[in-house]
């Protein structure tokens, strides 16, 4: 999705602020009268906590008096959910349909739907298996179990096809696989052309084991091919001699070689294509993946570089926007700006009219001189994104947030989204926000994209922000900066920024831009909360700061969260001298990232669109223009740079 979406209108932002605030009320619950309050349903929320914890000792007489007194209550297909959980053994297709039928809304159909299959499959009661689907599953395990059944099932020919699809592939498949495969392998074999082709696949996947576990299948003169392969795998200079078998797979051998070894030494795999190039069978497609990876290695490498007028002239030939992006990041690091020019001519239509490259376009030809770049800057600084905010700052006109109005009324919504909206609700006052959620995603995903925002709407007026917040974003709603950029956890924020002496907007950026405000928030790599701190880090700064600090689950209290994000993040700022960029950057990447990244002496907007790491460029921008929406639309005062920030070297 776009960081800060695209300009759908040109309303000046204090006339959009003033009549929000006469809009937004006039909002009421009447218009959502379909929706119980809370309270409404407490009578029958007691009900269900009381059926529950009388499932978890069976579903007995006790549990079915309490199960029928519960009516219209949006939460009782869950305990339909576990009860049908335990009868899956005897359950026909027909029966799990009906109950799929009646979780329709709710997330719990298809998570049925997996739980009936997988049972079904182990049982191995294919036809029932069968009768519950109406194409092929989405999960390869599920895949696996459905060519089964259609091989149990005499439907051979599909089963086979859809077995060697599955096992051409450069990754281990799941485990249940293994009986197709077994089947598949055993009735007619295995051809070499599959088998070379997963072995390449595996190769470019950086899987040497399953290059040695396919030779298994090979004929003998392919294992010969095979051990060459996994030769080069472990050592892909064996490609700078002539060490290799001239066998028909050559080509193969070489090209997966030298792109290895341009990841080692781009300057040597040059060297090495060079010299291979006139007696090798190289087609057009293995020329330009070689060259592709030589240039891309290059523009990355500090040492044995390929010559840089070689890799100059690829890019330019193969017009790759991936590679040609980091071409021009090199460029503007070091104001290089007639490449830059150049450069942005070899990008697609689509991504040159992107904000960044606008920039880049004025202020390369501002460098250049001579030029008339004025109309270039006004037009960009009527942008809401970092680059136009930096726009607007060098022509020092007013910040454009080009917010859009709340359009009543509310749709007619179906009786599944009336549904998730309750079950969401009813998730919320019983504080499991993590099944809030994924039902509210999963109704947003049911609904017309130009509906979704008015889910966001009603999600603001329940104090649900990070709800309002995925509306928003679900439905494309770039320009309803009420619901994209609510004001969460407000009285925590202002009380630590207080205590820190930080701006309070500046901790609701990074938070928005962490966890989406969403306070269980956690990451791949095990970062938790509001502000994304890993445990390692939250102890740190507990006991640096001699505060108490419990297990790394604290870390879903919103107010733990900011406090030690917070602190964590003024322990930066002060390390790096009040420069938010800069601590910004080692908020995401690390501080010792930062500091090596920091070596070169350049201007501010040259080194933020220059961080090696993409995710960590990105946050940067994204915090510092979410910082801006954030003051503007509170109508305090705003810089997207302050003038030290401005005028530093980095």
């Amino acid at each position: 999705m776009p960081l800060y979406g695209a300009v759908s209108s040109r309303i000046v932002f204090m006339l959009s602020a003033v009549l929000l605030s006469f809009v937004m009320p006039t909002r009421t619950a009447a218009e959502i009268d379909w929706l119980p309050t809370s309270e409404q349903w407490a009578e029958q929320r007691a009900l269900y906590q009381k059926a529950s914890a009388e499932l978890d000792s069976g579903a007995g007489k006790r549990y079915q008096d309490l199960r029928a007194k519960l009516t219209d209550y949006p939460l009782e297909v869950d305990l339909d959910f576990s009860v049908k959980l335990g009868q899956l053994h005897d359950m026909t297709a027909e029966e799990a349909r009906l109950f799929m039928a009646s979780a329709q809304g709710t997330p719990l159909a298809s998570r049925f739907l997996v739980a009936y299959l997988r049972h079904k499959a182990q049982d191995r009661r294919w036809q029932s298996f069968l009768g519950v689907l109406d194409d092929v599953p989405e999960m390869p395990e599920l895949q696996c179990y459905y060519y089964l059944a259609k091989l149990a099932t005499g439907d051979r020919e599909v089963a086979f096809q859809g077995a060697e699809k599955l096992w051409d592939v450069g990754f281990s498949q799941d485990d249940a696989c293994d009986p197709l495969f077994d089947r598949w392998i055993a009735s007619q074999g295995l051809d070499d052309n599959i088998v070379w082709s997963r072995a390449l696949k595996a190769f470019d996947a950086k899987n040497g084991h399953l290059i040695r576990y396919v030779k298994r299948f090979a004929s003998v003169p392919l294992q010969r091919d095979l051990d060459e392969l996994a030769a080069v795998y472990r050592r892909p200079s064996r490609v700078e001699g002539d060490h290799h078998q001239e066998t028909g797979r050559h080509a193969d051998i070489l090209v997966a070689g030298v792109v290895r070894l341009a990841q080692l030494s781009p300057a040597r795999a040059y060297q090495t294509f060079r010299s291979l190039r006139e007696g090798a069978a190289f087609t057009e497609t293995h020329s330009r993946a070689i060259t592709s990876a030589i240039a891309r290695h290059s523009l990355f490498a500090e040492r044995s570089p390929a010559p840089p007028e070689w890799v100059d002239a690829q890019v330019a030939a193969l017009r790759e926007d991936d590679l040609t992006v980091i071409w021009l990041r090199s460029a503007i690091a070091n104001s290089e700006w007639k490449a830059v020019q150049t450069g942005l001519e070899w990008l697609s239509s689509d991504l040159r009219i992107q904000d960044r490259w606008r920039y880049w376009s004025a202020r390369s030809l501002d460098s250049l001189g001579g030029s008339d770049t004025q109309p270039l800057w006004e037009r960009l600084a009527t942008s809401r994104s970092f680059h136009g905010f930096l726009a607007a700052d060098r022509l020092s006109l007013d910040y454009q947030l080009n917010a859009a109005l709340p359009a009543p009324p509310l749709p007619v919504f179906t009786a599944p989204v009336r549904l998730g909206v309750g079950r969401a609700q009813e998730f919320m006052v019983l504080d499991d926000r993590r099944q809030a959620k994924e039902q509210w995603r999963h109704t947003l995903n049911q609904m017309p994209r130009a509906e979704r925002e008015k889910l966001g709407e009603i999600a603001l007026q329940r104090g649900w922000p990070d709800l309002a917040t995925d509306a928003a974003n679900a439905g494309a709603s770039w320009d309803r900066l009420d619901l994209r950029f609510p004001h969460s956890y407000w009285q925590t924020f202002q009380s630590v920024a207080d205590d820190l002496g930080v701006d309070p907007y500046e901790l609701l950026s990074v938070a928005r831009r962490e966890s989406g405000l969403y306070p269980r928030a956690r990451s791949a790599v095990g970062a938790r909360g509001l502000m994304q701190l890993m445990p390692a880090t939250a102890r740190s700064v507990a006991n640096d700061r001699k505060e108490v600090y419990g297990d790394a689950s604290s870390l879903y209290d919103p107010a733990t969260n900011i406090a030690l994000g917070a602190a964590y993040y003024v322990d930066l700022l002060s390390r790096f001298e009040g420069n938010r960029v800069m601590a910004l950057a080692a908020y995401n990447a690390g501080p010792s990232r930062v500091v090596r990244w920091s070596e070169k002496d350049m201007a501010v907007d040259q080194w933020v669109d220059s961080i090696p790491f993409g995710e960590t460029r990105e946050y940067v921008q994204a915090v510092l223009a979410y910082l801006v929406i954030y003051r503007t639309r509170a109508e305090q005062p705003v810089s997207l740079l302050t003038v030290a920030e401005r005028e530093s070297l980095y």
